[in-house]
């Protein structure tokens, strides 16, 4: 069994290795530049830059704040958890001993600690996504040419 060193470091190498905005937005890049050369398309490199910035931005705040909702998932489970097996356990055995009655102001603290993390999650998901929510625009759907006009499009390239 690993320790919790060895998890940690794991943990940051994992976080080393996300990309970033720069480099998803290059990989964006990258891919439309394949696209539109497959499309036969003659797009400039400011172009490119500027439809893969779009793309990445469309993408990169929803991509956050699932992160936010999942950590508060998270966190609402571990809430859950220690109310029922942590809390209610305790209260109910330091009712007749002594000793767990010493020891639930303890555990009530570590419980509260939890829901204060919980506590802050929600509000930056609340207020990360409310800036989001003000900020995006409908999605603009544009439909595909028939088939048949998209070859035509390359044999004519």
């Amino acid at each position: 069994m690993k320790s919790l060193a060895e998890i940690e470091q794991e943990a940051r190498q994992v976080k080393a290795a996300l990309p970033g905005y720069i480099a998803i937005r290059d990989l964006a890049a990258a891919a439309l530049t394949g696209m539109a050369d497959d499309l036969g398309l003659d797009l400039e490199e400011r172009d490119v830059r500027d439809l893969a910035t779009a793309v990445v931005d469309a993408i990169h705040k929803p991509a956050e704040l699932q992160g936010i909702a999942f950590a508060c998932t998270v966190a609402d489970m571990e809430v859950a958890a220690n109310d029922r097996w942590l809390l209610t356990p305790a209260r109910e055995k330091a009712k007749s001993d002594p000793d767990a009655r010493k020891t639930l102001p303890y555990l009530e603290q570590h419980a509260e600690g939890a829901q204060k993390v919980r506590n802050e999650l929600v509000e930056r998901l609340a207020r990360v996504g409310r800036e989001w929510m003000a900020k995006r625009q409908p999605a603009a759907v544009v439909a595909m040419p028939p088939a048949e006009a998209r070859a035509e499009s390359r044999t004519a390239a």
